[in-house]
Order: C-alpha cells, then sequence, then structure tokens
C-alpha cells in the first residue's frame, strides 16, 4: 500500500477544535478528542475554502459567522484583530494596558477553540476610544497597518474577505473605522508584487489575490445581502451554530460579555463590496465563482481524523511548570494504542535554540505497539544557561508611539503567542500503512485534590524574582521621606544568598545593601528601604532600582502572573523599577476615607501609597459597619457593576450621605442610572459623553469653587501630562440641584459640561465625575492628584487657602 504522510505540526499553535473549553485554566487531560472533534476534523481536513475577517479589537468579531463557516460548513476561518485590546477596562481582575491585552490574547484564543477559527493581530495597541479614523491613523502609520494585514492574508491566503466594519463614521469608534479601511486597502494591495515586495523576499510570503470581499451586514440591514443560518444543528455538539457562538462570545469574560445561548432561528448577513478581476460570482454564496485552489500545507485537521480512527492517543508531559536557566526537566512521552489494530511510534524532541537534550534510548523509534498497549519513555531537557524569562513576543521590544516592535523572526510576527519551548514531534504509522506526523506540546501535569489533573504550559523564570513597590508614586514636595519594599520570591530548587540594593538619584538617601538568604523554591522574603529626597530636588520624574546579585549574577526582573480559570496561565516580565512623580501637591484634610473598589481599580493603592489614609469597604463592611466613622467615602469606577454589596448597601450609603457625609463617585455606566443609584438626578447619553484626547483643553467654570481652589489652587497647569484621555460617561443632563465645575470637549465635538458635578444632598456633599482619575492616579499625573485631593476635602472646613 502507497504509504502517505501527514503532517500536523500547527497543532502546537492551537488550530484544533475542541468542545470543552479548558477548565481552571487548564488544558484537558490527554485523549483523541473525541466524536465532537472528529466531526470537526473531518469536515475540515483537505478543505481549500478560506475566510479571514478584519476587526479592530477582541469582541469584534462576528462569532456566529465564524461558527457557521468552520463547524457548519467546514470552511477554515481566521479572524484579523488589528489590537489586543489592551485600551480597555477589565471587569474580573486587576490587569490593564498590556497585562490587559495579554489576558484578552487568551480570551481570544479561547473563543476560537470553540467557532473554529484561527487567530492573528497586527502591531496595533489600542491606546483607547478614538472619535476618528484621522486620528487613530496618527497612533497607528496607515502603510504599517496595510503591510501587517496583507501579511496575515498571503500567509493565510483566504478567497474570501470579510470586514466587520463600514470604514466610514457610521462605524462610530475610530478604530473600527479604520479596521474598515485597512479591511478594503489590504484586499486590494495583498495581490500586487509591487507592494511589499519584503515579504516575499524576507518572509517568503507570495502575492495573494483574494477573490471576494464582504461586509459585515449587521450594520446595514437594508442593503442587499446573503443571509447565513445561524439555526443549524451541529449534529456532534447538538447545539445550534448560534447557540455555540454565543459561547465563545461569552469567553470575553474581561469584557462582560457573556451571552444566553437563546434557542430558535437566527441568520448572519454579509454584503458583497468587491471582487477580483476575472471572478463571477454566479449566485449567492460566498464561493460563488471561485476556482478550487491548493489546502494549505502541513493540514494539520487529516492527522487528527487518522489518529481518531487508529484510536492512537499521544502525550508529553514534564513535572515543573517554572522552570529557571540550567534546570533539567524530564519529559515523559506515552503512546497509548486504544484500537483494534498494532501501529508503530516515533519520536523526537523539539526545543528552542540553546537548550539541550539527552535520552537513554528514548529518542527514535518506540517500536510496534500492539492494540491495548501503553509505551512510555523519558529524556531530559536543559534549559538554556542564558535563555530569557518567558514573555510575549510582542512585548519584549516595547512600543513605538501605538504600535509594538516587533522582533526579526518571521515566523511569530502577528501570531497570538510564540510556539512553546519545549515540544515533541510523534510519527505514528498505522496498520493501513498511513503515516501520521505530529506536534505535542510538553506541559506541566499536577494533581490537584480539589480539581483534579492540571496542566501548565513550562515558562522560563528568573531565579529570584525581584518586585519593586510601588511601581509608581506621587510623592508631594515637602515630604522627606518614604519606604519603599523589594519583594523576593525563589524560584530556583536550590538555596541563594541575595544581596539587595536599591539605586536612587544622585543626591537621594537609601540604606546600604541587605543580605537575604533563601532556601527552598517558593520562599518569599522582602526588604525595605526608606528613601530619602534632598529638600532642593525640583519636581519631576524620577527613577528608582532594585537589583539583587545572587553570586556573579544581578537580577532585577519579576514575574508577574495571570491566571484565571477560563484561560491557560501566562507570565509577563516586570522590572524591579519605580517610577517617582514629585510634585506640588498637598493632601487632604480629610483622614477618614472609606473606599468601594470599582473594576480593575488601582486607586486605592495609589492613594496609601502616597499618604492619603484609605481603608477598602467590601461585603459586611459596607452593609452593616457603621459608616459614621468615615468623613468621605469614594466609590470607585464602575463599581456599582462589580459589588453586588454596594447595591445593597445603597440605602445606609445615602442615609449618611444626608447626615453630612462627602459622596464621591467616580465614574458609573447604565446600570447605575436605571438601578436608580444615582445620588441627585443626572442622565447619562447613549452614546456616552467623553472626551478622548488627554490633551484637550479644559475650561473653569466655577473658578472659584472650593473644589477648585483648597487644598490645591486649580489651574490650566493642572490639565497637562495626562494620560489615555480625560474622561467617560460625564453626565449629559442634570437638575439644578448639580453645578458643573468644569467645561472640556475633543476637537470638533460640542462643550462638556458634565465632567464634575457637585451638589448637596441632606447636610453631605456629593460629587459625580467623569474624569478618568482610574488612569491617571495610579499613572502619577500630578493635575490630576491635585483635583482628586481637594474632591476628598469637599465638605471639610475650609482654613485659607493653599498654593
Amino acid at each position: 500500500m502507497i504509504r502517505r504522510r501527514l503532517t500536523a505540526v500547527a497543532l502546537l499553535l492551537g488550530f484544533v477544535l475542541s468542545s470543552v473549553a479548558p477548565a481552571a485554566g487548564q488544558d484537558a487531560g490527554a485523549g483523541t478528542g473525541g466524536a465532537i472533534q472528529r466531526a470537526q476534523e473531518a469536515r475540515l481536513a483537505g478543505t481549500w475554502r478560506r475566510v479571514l475577517m478584519i476587526g479592530a479589537h477582541p469582541d469584534d468579531e462576528d462569532t456566529e459567522l465564524l461558527t457557521i463557516l468552520t463547524r457548519g460548513r467546514g470552511i477554515e476561518t481566521a479572524y484579523l484583530s488589528l489590537t489586543r485590546g489592551e485600551g480597555g477596562q477589565n471587569l474580573i481582575g486587576s490587569e490593564l494596558g498590556r497585562a490587559l491585552g495579554v489576558l484578552r490574547t487568551e480570551e481570544l484564543l479561547a473563543a476560537r477553540s470553540l467557532d473554529g477559527g484561527r487567530q492573528f493581530f497586527t502591531r496595533a495597541y489600542d491606546f483607547g476610544f478614538s472619535k476618528s479614523a484621522e486620528e487613530t491613523f496618527r497612533f497607528w502609520p496607515h502603510d504599517s497597518l496595510i503591510k501587517d494585514a496583507v501579511r496575515i492574508i498571503r500567509r493565510f491566503r483566504p478567497q474570501v474577505v470579510v470586514g466587520v466594519w463600514s470604514g466610514t463614521t457610521r462605524d462610530g469608534h475610530g478604530h473600527h473605522q479604520v479596521a474598515g479601511i485597512v479591511a478594503r486597502e489590504a484586499f486590494d494591495a495583498a495581490g500586487d508584487p509591487a507592494r511589499y515586495p519584503e515579504l516575499q523576499r524576507e518572509e517568503g510570503l507570495a502575492p495573494w489575490t483574494p477573490a471576494k470581499f464582504y461586509r459585515s451586514g449587521r450594520m446595514d440591514a437594508a442593503a442587499p445581502a446573503e443571509g447565513l443560518d445561524g439555526g443549524v444543528i451541529d449534529a456532534a455538539e447538538g447545539q445550534s451554530m448560534h447557540q455555540i457562538a454565543a459561547r465563545s462570545r461569552s469567553r470575553h469574560r474581561s469584557q462582560d460579555m457573556g451571552q444566553l445561548e437563546d434557542l430558535g432561528p437566527s441568520r448572519v448577513r454579509v454584503i458583497l463590496e468587491a471582487t477580483a478581476p476575472g471572478i463571477v460570482a454566479n449566485g449567492d454564496s460566498l464561493f460563488a465563482g471561485i476556482a478550487p485552489s491548493a489546502p494549505l500545507p502541513n493540514d494539520p485537521h487529516r492527522a487528527v481524523v487518522a489518529l481518531a480512527d487508529a484510536g492512537v492517543i499521544l502525550d508529553a508531559t514534564t513535572d515543573d511548570d517554572e522552570v529557571v536557566r540550567g534546570q533539567e526537566l524530564t519529559v515523559t512521552v506515552s503512546v497509548w494504542n486504544g484500537g483494534p489494530r498494532p501501529v508503530q511510534a516515533d519520536v523526537s524532541p523539539l526545543r528552542q535554540d540553546g537548550w539541550t537534550m539527552r535520552s537513554e534510548g528514548c529518542v527514535g523509534a518506540l517500536g510496534v505497539i500492539a492494540p491495548g498497549e501503553l509505551k512510555k519513555c523519558k529524556y531530559q531537557v536543559t534549559v538554556w544557561d542564558n535563555a530569557p524569562p518567558s514573555t510575549p513576543y510582542f512585548l519584549r521590544n516595547g512600543l513605538e508611539v501605538a504600535m509594538y516592535r516587533w522582533g526579526k523572526d518571521a515566523s511569530l510576527l502577528g501570531e497570538p503567542f510564540e510556539p512553546p519551548p519545549v515540544r515533541a514531534r510523534f510519527t505514528v504509522t498505522t496498520a493501513d500503512g498511513e503515516a501520521v506526523t505530529t506536534v505535542r506540546e510538553v506541559q506541566a501535569r499536577s494533581l490537584d485534590q480539589g480539581l483534579g489533573e492540571v496542566r501548565r504550559p513550562i515558562q522560563v523564570v528568573p531565579r529570584i524574582a525581584v518586585d519593586l513597590s510601588p511601581d509608581k508614586l506621587l510623592w508631594p514636595v515637602g515630604v522627606r521621606a518614604r519606604t519603599f519594599r523589594v519583594s523576593l520570591e525563589h524560584l530556583a530548587k536550590d538555596s541563594s544568598l541575595a544581596e539587595v540594593t536599591l539605586v536612587v538619584p544622585p543626591g537621594w538617601t537609601a540604606p546600604k545593601p541587605q543580605r537575604v538568604v533563601l532556601r527552598r523554591e517558593g520562599e518569599r522574603a522582602a526588604a525595605d528601604f526608606v528613601v530619602g529626597v534632598p529638600a532642593q530636588a525640583p519636581p519631576g520624574d524620577y527613577e528608582i532600582a532594585a537589583s539583587v546579585a545572587v553570586g556573579p549574577d544581578t537580577l532585577s526582573l519579576g514575574v508577574y502572573r495571570i491566571r484565571y480559570p477560563h484561560v491557560p496561565p501566562r507570565n509577563i516580565v516586570t522590572r524591579a523599577m519605580s517610577i517617582v512623580v514629585l510634585a506640588p501637591v498637598t493632601l487632604p484634610r480629610a483622614r477618614k476615607i472609606g473606599y468601594v473598589r470599582g473594576a480593575a481599580d488601582r486607586v486605592p493603592e495609589a492613594l496609601l501609597n502616597t499618604g492619603v489614609p484609605v481603608r477598602l469597604l467590601t461585603g459586611d463592611a459596607l452593609e452593616r459597619a457603621p459608616l459614621d466613622s468615615f468623613s468621605v467615602i469614594v466609590i470607585g469606577a464602575r463599581a456599582y457593576e462589580v459589588d453586588a454589596s454596594l447595591q445593597r448597601a445603597h440605602p445606609r450609603l445615602m442615609s449618611w450621605l444626608e447626615r453630612g457625609g462627602t459622596l464621591v463617585v467616580q465614574y458609573q455606566q447604565y446600570p447605575f442610572i436605571r438601578g436608580g443609584f444615582a445620588p441627585l438626578p443626572f442622565t447619562i447619553a447613549s452614546p456616552h459623553d467623553r472626551v478622548t484626547d488627554e490633551d484637550a483643553p479644559v475650561k473653569l467654570l466655577a473658578p472659584t469653587s472650593p473644589l477648585l481652589r483648597s487644598p490645591n489652587r486649580i489651574g490650566q497647569a493642572d490639565f497637562t501630562g495626562w494620560v489615555q484621555e480625560r474622561g467617560l460617561y460625564f453626565a449629559r443632563s442634570w437638575d439644578r440641584t448639580w453645578t458643573p465645575l468644569l467645561e472640556m470637549h475633543d476637537s470638533g465635538d460640542v462643550a462638556r459640561e458634565g465632567s464634575l458635578l457637585v451638589g448637596r444632598r441632606g447636610r453631605g456633599t456629593v460629587i459625580y465625575t467623569g474624569i478618568a482619575f482610574f488612569r491617571e492616579l495610579p499613572a502619577a499625573v500630578p493635575g490630576a492628584w491635585r483635583l482628586f485631593m481637594n474632591l476628598l476635602d469637599a465638605g471639610a472646613p475650609r482654613a485659607g487657602r493653599q498654593p
């Protein structure tokens, strides 16, 4: 019989579908994937049809269209998201910015594991809401975006491209407009050999001409469109495409995107906008008039089907998920023949450059494996002595304006993450002579008595993880000393004698280095340093850094761990550094301040680090503890959405306010208004009023108001140096019980006066503000700090003027 060789190297990138998402951040145990996965892989095996969808953010994608095409029609699909969603808020944790982008990348992969698509990205960093394409292109160079999108088209080679957005002002968000523009321009450019010839010269990506360009029809109900049925039942899954798509969308948990899996009919519409020369779109099918082309090389789907049919399960595991330089790992590879006929298996290790391997007969032929037989063997892999700590490839080189600086490894560009550091390649020859080659990631396997089998990826970590806190600090002029803590986590298996040093700016004072002995893996220690600032130090930004000497090595990197039950664990490397902003900020007289934490809210820690005494209020403290011990209570951004105890405590909070308290409410969304939680009447428009330009001019509407004069006199200089935006979810209308204090607006927009309102309820003072203090205070923006200090003193007796 003719030997056929099928390769499935693409499996290591997560292209294989799974009907069950990983639980508790773990991959499922070893298996064939069962009947559901086999049915889907069989639909995709050997397919030549491919569709690429292009949008701006995680959650822009039409998961129902992806599900219909992939799971229903056996079409390869992929979603190209311009960004990783770094500029949004986080409803489930504290990650913002780049860390949020990593979390949302994993959420996209979790969604794709359900709807069946692949996932790609451009270099664009989500810098926050934008009101126009023109503004967005100032942050994302137009030609760079087109090149990134063309790269993915030439790599994935779709016959059909679907733009999620129209590329017009109808899309609203400037990022959406740009995504619509880029989708069409990349469609036109991808087949032109004169455009980006370096992609072929340097990356081997030849021009590719997609046949058809469609727009999503969800924004244009009147346009003639092709309808696709989302109510079709997936026989293997037992649910409709619409239901599966809802489950996929619900993986965007950091965005509060949970969906009901509704029964009943559903349709998705796409509008044909352009065809390539020579394409005649006969009929209303996406692929009508398109001639078949070759499948992508290394088709993984046929290999999965062949292994499932043979009843063969492959596995590659080790014991440790976080490893240090020079550490040796023992890898166990397993082949179980659960089928009725014998097979033959070979195994070979794959590892990153610099990592070494030794084997005692494991590598090579495992021989014939009889029905019901399990064969195992072991080999050792040693981590390269110069292996860098694991961090996503797109974070390694920083940003240029709002574009990631990618490295030179062409195989990574646009991919979600880099391949795992250790893998095993299996070649299984079935009884019919079919040779199947596939790659498995080597994962750390352990037992959790509560969860059962837990699997985690291998990640390189420093011998000692070093963290310096606070990582950013607003230091008021006149305060002579502050305490910084260097936290150490010992991640090596042997002991370490560490000398901890704090490096401060010239003229500043810090204690001598401290010695710490760490004897066990996982042991933690801390060293506190009281840092003094010279009296003559001018306001400005300063850098303080921590380093740890262990023998000849100097360590200064930490590990930030992203851990959630719906995605695999992922580490980010951090620097043990603190940015200190020395600024003329007078702290409030109020000393009894309560704080209800909002979504991804790091304001309480920023306040405490700067010397503002706040006490977090949660659960019983909100619902039962006496509130009269507080003179001020601050409600964090979106706290009414994420803290059910705050909703229950609302009546007693209003009673406390009426007795003379000061209540500062940071921005809330529509449930706050609909639920009747506003202390005084006001409305929020839909879409909400916001100012996205962090440098937008600000006018003082009530310059003599105590809130703008004490303890800090607010002027125009206080509105310089802000980050990302001025604010969002401003009040649109309000009654006369409120007084607006500021006016601001983006260029070309109307004046907005609802960013900061103050009013009275009973004997108390109430403030509502859409100003993005949740961004500005952790970023140590001096003017935002000065204004927020005034808000905390809104109900305090006035005792003269302050600078």
